[in-house]
């Protein structure tokens, strides 16, 4: 069995692979000791490889892997963002220098679609890119996603006081502070899938922790020939594709 990882700033989504099938599955932080609560000793006896992808510091890295070390002996190989994959062709002068997780949700991407598309991965970052029919990717943007922005309100504003976790997609006006905050980046992130999906004219594929909500949005103004699909696991997927190759 293959366990894959997706170590975001964030969060690390992990899933444990019997070819396609997905065995076991988790989420949640490196230095938590119950990463991997869901896998027992018998699972972890049939772990035969660790491929991880991540856009965490050094030593965040070194804290995963010795946190994979404590249950199994199998070295846990890293993947990083390259020049190509098959047809695949990225389009920085230093492909080293994009995060490894946009690189494998864009080769699971092309890999399943063959074709045009636009990949959007809506973590602690938005990432958006687009690949053309020969599968050269034409760039990107990068934004700050939900939890960043809420991080830069709570840390840089003094008196801007609210609770995070108030679970509401709302986006009309707020009448606290609370709502004008979270309705507020509810709105922007909306504005901005309502603006993508007039632009979109190929398949799109949406990924990451606020996929459905930007999917939802997409959905709304994109064209009738314009498919979108919410692809959860779309970063595992490339993971998957590029261990394995």
């Amino acid at each position: 069995m293959n366990l894959l990882l997706d170590a975001g700033n964030s969060r690390i989504k992990w899933q444990l692979r019997q070819g396609a099938a997905i065995v076991c599955a988790g989420v949640g932080e490196a230095e938590s000791a119950s990463l991997f609560s869901e896998l027992d000793g018998k699972l972890w006896r049939g772990v035969q490889s660790v491929a991880v992808c991540t856009v965490r510091s050094e030593a965040a890295r070194e804290t995963l892997e010795h946190a994979i070390a404590l249950h199994t002996r199998v070295p846990v190989r890293f993947f990083w963002t390259e020049s190509s994959f098959g047809r695949l062709v990225c389009a920085y002068e230093q492909p080293s220098s994009m995060g490894a997780d946009r690189w494998c949700a864009m080769v699971a991407a092309w890999s399943d679609t063959n074709s045009a598309c636009m990949v959007i991965d809506a973590g602690s970052a938005i990432t958006v890119d687009w690949i053309n029919a020969q599968g050269r990717h034409e760039g990107g943007y990068i934004l700050p996603g939900r939890n960043l922005m809420l991080d830069s309100l709570s840390q840089k504003t003094a008196r801007v006081l609210f609770e995070r976790e108030q679970g509401q997609d709302s986006v009309s006006p707020g009448q606290s502070t609370g709502e004008c905050v979270l309705h507020g980046i509810n709105w922007l992130l909306r504005a901005l899938a309502l603006q993508l999906g007039r632009e979109a004219e190929v398949p799109v594929l949406v990924t990451g922790g606020d996929g459905a909500y930007i999917k939802e949005a997409l959905e709304e103004v994109a064209a009738r020939n314009v498919t979108v699909q919410h692809r959860p696991d779309l970063v595992l997927d490339g993971l998957d594709r590029v261990a394995n190759r």
